[in-house]
């Protein structure tokens, strides 16, 4: 797999009840010149209810919508959102990844990391806001720092002397408030195209395009909020290099509005979702389009037609609005895309599941991560590496190793997987519910 981009590992601390760091590994600890993560492209979250399997999936939301959305710490549903979810006891929430870049010029390690905190309003804000690059694939290779804002004031930049004064113009007062990747951008834009970027500049504009390479399923709704990103740049186009065919497009079908010229481009999406979905229901006729015009938009409705009637997608079963729901991720872990999936196995049924991770193990082009409490999975990935990960309620994330001829789905099962005991027996519930 020579993928544009791979995600190494992430960690979060501070949200929810996950108070200490917890961190993911996707990769071995060391990327060395042969790299290949073909048996690392899937994980699986394990954990007791509550034990912050959800608050991970939202902490990379978080990130996503930090650099996707430039008001976002200035939306009050925001703020009231991030009041509930960071942790009571810190108040402050971290996030972190790695991530490896196929560039023409050779692999490229990036790290990121930002920090949120209360402000005196009582308004969480960007504390710490900091991205390095380490050339090469050396174990021993140091990280290069691109820049570094701590309390809104950039403490470290790497620029031009000439282009120095026009970074701390267009940063000042902001970088408390929206992320310093889009703001020094924006500014780099406003006086270099995007073809004669500064190298510093560049690589600020590779951490935007691994932005819109992530796809975050949470709960119910499956919000695409990555177009705005697109819409506040405009005309600017990363090529193929940077944004694999399928994952630049915010032309999903879970997008109910849709530009005109992004049309014909939405349909073809949908017509592909209705051969996904006739898999599963082979009676399904097409997917019809019910669009009416909003200016240079139109607003999109989905039928499904099984010939002798239609039926809004809405009014569907639950679990074929939970496959439509999916299938902008699915399609995009199918084409070099990273993508989260929060309770995945919930509303699907067993087989299904089971068969979409066979099919991504053995076909898929880009990294999946969801959280599941379906046993049946770990059957399918245990064979891979670093696939199936628990979190015990304490916040421990312990990594399934072969066990000779034991089974991960037994071991969890039986509490012998360390730090998640599973001490519960049925007698415990006796008295609970009635005499």
């Amino acid at each position: 797999m020579n993928n544009m981009y791979y995600l190494l590992n992430a960690g979060v601390s501070g949200i929810k009840g996950i108070k200490n760091e917890v961190q993911l590994n996707f990769y071995k600890k060391t990327v060395v010149k042969n790299f290949n993560p073909e048996k690392y492209r899937i994980k699986a979250i394990y954990g007791e209810n509550g034990s912050g399997k959800s608050a991970i999936i939202t902490a990379v939301k978080i990130f996503q919508d930090l650099i996707d959305n430039e008001r976002y710490l200035a939306e009050t549903k925001n703020q009231i959102f991030l009041n509930e979810m960071v942790n009571k006891s810190t108040r402050e929430f971290k996030f972190y990844c790695e991530y490896l870049v196929n560039l023409e010029t050779g692999k490229v390690i990036y790290y990121y990391e930002v920090k949120l905190g209360l402000n005196n309003r009582g308004n969480y804000e960007i504390k710490r806001e900091v991205l390095k690059v380490k050339k090469g694939s050396s174990p021993n290779s140091s990280y290069a720092i691109i820049f570094e804002s701590v309390d809104g004031e950039l403490v470290k930049m790497s620029c031009d002397t000439e282009d120095r004064d026009l970074i701390e113009k267009k940063t000042a007062n902001l970088l408390s408030s929206h992320s310093a990747v889009f703001v020094l951008l924006m500014a780099y834009l406003q006086k270099y195209s995007l073809a004669n970027l500064p190298n510093n500049a560049f690589h600020i504009a590779v951490v935007v395009a691994f932005v819109l390479n992530l796809k975050v399923y949470l709960g119910e709704e499956d919000k695409h909020e990555s177009y705005l990103l697109r819409e506040r740049i405009g005309a600017l186009e990363f090529g193929e290099n940077m944004m694999p065919e399928g994952i630049n497009a915010s032309s999903g079908v879970n997008e109910k509005t849709v530009s005109k010229d992004q049309f014909d481009a939405y349909q073809k999406r949908v017509d592909q979702l209705a051969r996904f979905i006739k898999v599963f229901k082979p009676e399904l006729v097409s997917i019809d389009i019910d669009k009416k015009e909003n200016g240079d938009f139109y607003e999109c409705e989905l039928n499904l037609n099984y010939g002798d009637y239609s039926i809004n997608r809405e009014f569907e079963s639950t679990g074929i609005k939970k496959l439509i729901r999916l299938f902008d991720c699915f399609t995009a872990a199918d084409q070099q895309g990273i993508v989260f999936v929060d309770e995945m196995d919930s509303n699907l049924n067993d087989v299904y599941l089971c068969k979409l991770l066979e099919y991504f193990k053995y076909y898929g082009k880009g990294q999946l991560c969801f959280t599941t409490h379906n046993l049946s999975p770990m059957t399918v990935l245990r064979d891979n590496k670093n696939s199936i990960d628990f979190l015990s309620s304490d916040n421990q994330l312990t990594s399934w190793t072969a066990r000779g001829n034991a089974t991960p789905e037994n071991c969890y099962k039986n509490g012998m997987i360390e730090n998640s005991p599973f001490n519960v027996d049925a007698t415990d519930f006796i008295g609970i519910f009635g005499e």
